[in-house]
């Protein structure tokens, strides 16, 4: 059987979570029957992580020395990249190009168009239906317009597949949920690393969070929730992160008269160090994509909480079989969950069988599938 070759695009990739996703699936894919391409754009730096382990028959191919990192939706970026796209399809024996993100897969469907030779698949991480996310009027269009043009669109988590079938026009024959995958050796190694905090060496129970400082990962709620399991037991509370909203949170935990109990660790290149010393991590969001901190807890042998939100949790801890769901905005409902786990903690060997589910060679397998029906 020949060999089929895989592109995967989107000039983030080696800097960010969507970047992470893609050199998994590639790199096990090339392990596999593929050959691999990784495009990516003058933002690229050479010392990324998608250069660890990469196999001999994959290669990063700049598509141009110009950055488009910061393009977001700019017409004028969309058809710079749209060009040097092409140019590379054109120039290159490609059977079926993968996109990954939004703006890119509005891309690589517009370029299908003109190299119809190509068989693609765009990968949606995100919820994108407005009034969920507040994000701008322009996307829900750009996707209808769009995604229906690809061979298939496949969806990080069950509630992301269903808004695009039921809110933006993709049929459901050709769209599917495969889970991001997650490096579970790379977490493992990871998270025994030593820990510098005094929190962590002592008999008091630490709840961590992790994510960014944003309106969608409500940390505020986290926050609220805390304060009220605070009354009934003792406990600290370490968050992981930072972003627009982290003055906020600051003056919240004051207000809450809860600061001696919560620290602000800002942003940490290794959480995975964290969670597997925190007696659990709770999750606050309105809404996720996937939620991949989620695995990696689990893969940690750490206790998950969560609210019920649209996205990925329910999937992970398939509906609250491995972690306590709570319904979104409920304080009250979130301290109940973290006192009851904290109470009677489940078996850290069931949550890391549960975390293996998502390796990246069995997320992989589901690729291959996908890419076989999608080659032209």
């Amino acid at each position: 059987m020949s060999r089929k070759k895989v592109a995967f695009f989107g000039p983030q990739y080696g800097m960010g979570g969507a970047g992470r996703v893609c050199a998994a699936v590639g790199k096990a894919l090339a392990k596999m029957r593929y050959d691999v391409d990784f495009l990516v754009d003058g933002s690229y730096s050479e010392d990324s992580y998608l250069e660890e382990g990469l196999p001999d028959n994959c290669r990063v191919v700049r598509l141009t020395e110009a950055d488009y990192s910061g393009f977001g939706y700019n017409p004028v970026g969309f058809l710079g990249l749209t060009f040097y796209l092409l140019k590379y399809l054109i120039n290159e024996n490609v059977d079926v190009l993968i996109s990954n993100l939004t703006k890119f897969n509005v891309i690589s469907a517009s370029a299908s168009v003109v190299q119809n030779s190509v068989g693609v698949v765009l990968v949606e991480q995100n919820l994108l239906r407005t009034k969920l996310t507040r994000r701008g009027h322009i996307i829900p269009y750009l996707v209808q317009a769009h995604y229906p043009l690809a061979d298939m669109v496949l969806a990080v988590s069950s509630d992301v597949r269903k808004d695009l079938c039921e809110n933006h026009g993709i049929s459901a024959s050709k769209c599917r949920t495969i889970p991001n995958p997650l490096n579970v050796q790379d977490v493992v190694s990871k998270s025994i690393q030593t820990v510098d905090h005094d929190w962590f060496q002592s008999n008091i129970p630490v709840i961590l969070g992790v994510g960014r400082f944003v309106e969608q990962k409500q940390f505020s709620l986290l926050l609220e929730a805390f304060e009220r399991l605070t009354r009934r037991r003792e406990a600290r509370l370490v968050l992981a992160g930072d972003g627009p909203l982290m003055d906020d949170l600051r003056a919240l935990a004051a207000e809450l008269r809860i600061d001696e109990r919560v620290d602000f660790l800002g942003f940490v290149s290794n959480p995975y160090k964290y969670m597997k010393r925190a007696e659990l991590l709770a999750i606050s969001s309105k809404y996720e994509g996937f939620g991949v901190v989620v695995t990696e807890a689990l893969a940690c042998g750490t206790p998950v909480v969560s609210t019920n939100c649209p996205g990925g949790p329910s999937d992970i801890l398939n509906d609250g079989e491995y972690g306590e769901l709570v319904d979104v905005g409920n304080a009250r409902g979130l301290a109940d969950a973290m006192a009851y786990t904290l109470d009677d903690p489940p078996d850290p060997e069931r949550l890391v069988k549960r975390a293996r589910h998502y390796r990246a060679d069995k997320v992989a397998d589901r690729y291959a599938k996908v890419i076989d029906r999608a080659t032209r």
